[in-house]
């Protein structure tokens, strides 16, 4: 693999941070329990620590955050928790720690499923109310807000449904924004979009209906869902790095920067520059609808806290007092859907999902687990509950990270349950993989070398504006020299924005990462995880389209610093999908190729042409 090597200088200060967590014990406690912890094997060995420096070496990967669960009756508080800490948490070089904080993205859903939990078993609100909630209560029957497309999901989506991503929908995850009327806009707005199965058809990972699902506490208590997780599971854990604030994790200065790509593009073989996402992602006050599906922002020493007490079946791991419910804890772990119908490796069965959680077996051996992938950072939280243990590793590097916490993982798996060494180690089969995915993104149906005309000269298409009552308004500007000789006069534009737009530093990027002899649109379009659209034609009335993101205008807003200061940040190159110009009766623009994130064996694209065809339909105003 070519892998650049940015942070090359950095890998001298890859430096090793190793400890166990004490809880709060006086100091004859404190001293047997050290005493203890030395004489005990170590959770992470020292060939282990050196196969993650080779892995953070061979991925050209920034740093990783490893916790180690173990219940342990010998112990004097009865836990074993240990830390490994490596590589960088900014670019500075400055160590991650067990204390780092990683957007944990949605691992977070755990939280919400045992909220919803919660909910359910407080008799008080069910006696206030006049009436119990259970998992099989209706959404229409709590949310006013609630609608989908499909009248019978509409009717018969449960609470159950919307956390095992059986109601029909998929992910439509570029329709997410942070919206003027929070997560009740964002509800609201969920009868706009187009299903692509059955209710209860098949399996489909949807992030909507846990940011859902987070309007609960405020319909049922008024109170807010962040004060809620905090009150009943951050505080009573101690769990004092977590918190859902972009704005308090950064002010703390232990929030890690999540690293990214800069302009890679697999389809021309370009790797990117490895750049750290600064400022992160979402700024304060935009974070608040997607806290329910990936919020928590949080560190290895607090997921301990919070794995040990999953383990201790919802009990506090040292005072065992009750935190969740018992039965809570084992509802939101049972598999309700079938997420993966055959093994993905030899060792693995079939997996099924929860609440927040995904089950399977792993060489005989019940694991619970979920990953997590934010901008910048991947994440894995996995248990197993026979096994007594868990294991965290929290990576800040988008591409190589999310291969290197699995590696790891299956590594100290295999070494704390003394499993017989496999014939291949994990990280080869994730480099095949991954291979396999540059493979994959380099075969893609070349441009006729004489492409037949839209149906409409293409100035014209920047006459209109579109719009879906969901994923919002698109005004399209003709980039001039695409479609025009230099003997050519101006091109006027006809939105008023454009000229701004084109001449921006973001689109100026965009316009260099661009082939410029074909037709090409830049389309303005901020979402929590895209800034700008890139039209270019394909054939006829068919224009490929590609989703951005770039955190330019929000760096030179907050004093940063523009792309020719270094800093910024645009990915998105290797995302790519179809839009159909729709002309008739009924003009359109026709999304789709995967656009609204189709997942299960037995969900259908939509069939046919023009509007019908679409994922997504933004009608011309």
């Amino acid at each position: 693999m070519r892998l650049t090597r940015f942070i090359a200088t950095f890998l001298g200060l890859l430096g090793t941070s190793h400890g166990l967590q004490l809880p709060v014990l006086d100091n004859e406690h404190q001293t047997a329990f050290a005493s203890h912890s030395r004489a005990k094997k170590r959770l992470i060995s020292d060939t282990t620590e050196q196969y993650i420096q080779t892995l953070l070496s061979k991925w050209n990967s920034a740093g990783l955050s490893v916790a180690v669960v173990r219940k342990d009756e010998t112990s004097p508080t009865g836990w074993q928790h240990e830390f490994g800490s490596y590589g960088i948490a900014h670019a500075d070089g400055s160590p991650v720690t067990p204390d780092s904080v990683f957007a944990i993205a949605s691992n977070s859903k755990l939280f919400l499923a045992i909220s919803v939990g919660l909910l359910i078993s407080n008799k008080t609100l069910a006696k206030e109310r006049g009436q119990e909630i259970n998992w099989t209560t209706k959404a229409r029957d709590l949310i006013p807000e609630w609608g989908l497309m499909d009248e019978e999901m509409d009717r018969g989506v449960t609470l159950q449904d919307m956390l095992s991503h059986r109601t029909g929908l998929p992910r439509h995850d570029l329709s997410g924004v942070q919206r003027k009327g929070g997560v009740a806009q964002m509800i609201s707005t969920l009868r706009y979009l187009r299903p692509s199965a059955e209710f209860r058809e098949t399996f489909q990972y949807n992030n909507l209906m846990y940011e859902t699902l987070s309007y609960l506490p405020y319909i049922l208590l008024n109170q807010t869902y962040e004060s809620y997780i905090a009150q009943h599971l951050f505080n009573p854990l101690n769990m004092t790095s977590s918190t859902y604030s972009v704005e308090e994790a950064e002010a703390r200065g232990t929030l890690v920067d999540g690293f990214q790509w800069d302009m890679q593009d697999l389809l021309h073989r370009i790797n990117g520059t490895l750049v750290p996402t600064v400022p992160y992602f979402q700024r304060p006050g935009e974070e608040r609808t997607w806290a329910g599906a990936g919020g928590v922002l949080t560190s290895a020493r607090d997921l301990a806290m919070w794995t040990s007490m999953l383990l201790n079946n919802g009990r506090h791991p040292y005072t065992n007092e009750v935190v969740v419910p018992e039965e809570i804890i084992e509802h939101v772990a049972y598999g309700r859907s079938v997420s993966h119908g055959k093994p993905e490796f030899p060792e693995m069965s079939p997996k099924v999902y929860g609440a927040g959680q995904f089950r399977y077996a792993y060489r005989g051996h019940d694991i619970i687990e979920h990953g997590g992938n934010n901008p910048g950072y991947k994440t894995q939280v996995a248990r197993f509950p026979n096994d007594n243990l868990a294991i965290i590793t929290l990576a800040n590097d988008a591409r190589g990270g999310g291969f290197i916490l699995e590696a790891v993982k299956f590594r100290l798996v295999d070494e704390l349950l003394e499993l017989p060494q496999l014939d291949r180690d994990w990280n080869d089969r994730f480099e095949d993989l991954y291979n396999e995915y540059v493979n994959m993104s380099l075969k893609v149906t070349p441009r006729p070398s004489v492409p037949v005309l839209p149906h409409a000269p293409f100035a014209s298409l920047t006459e209109k504006t579109f719009s879906h009552p969901t994923y919002g308004t698109l005004k399209p500007c003709l980039v001039a020299e695409s479609v025009l000789s230099p003997k050519s006069p101006s091109y006027h534009q006809h939105h008023s924005h454009c000229d701004e737009l084109l001449d921006s530093s973001a689109v100026q990027r965009i316009l260099n990462g661009s082939n410029l002899t074909t037709p090409t649109y830049i389309i303005p379009w901020k979402r929590t995880f895209a800034t700008h659209l890139r039209l270019a034609h394909f054939s006829e009335n068919l224009f490929n389209v590609t989703v951005l993101w770039s955190n330019a205008d929000v760096r030179a807003q907050e004093g940063l610093g523009t792309h020719e200061s270094g800093g910024d940040l645009l990915i998105g190159f290797d995302e790519r999908f179809e839009v159909e110009w729709v002309h008739g009766e009924e003009e359109g623009l026709a999304f789709k190729g995967g656009f609204w994130g189709k997942e299960g064996l037995d969900s259908q694209s939509p069939a046919g042409i023009g509007k019908e065809s679409a994922e997504v339909w933004f009608a011309k105003d």
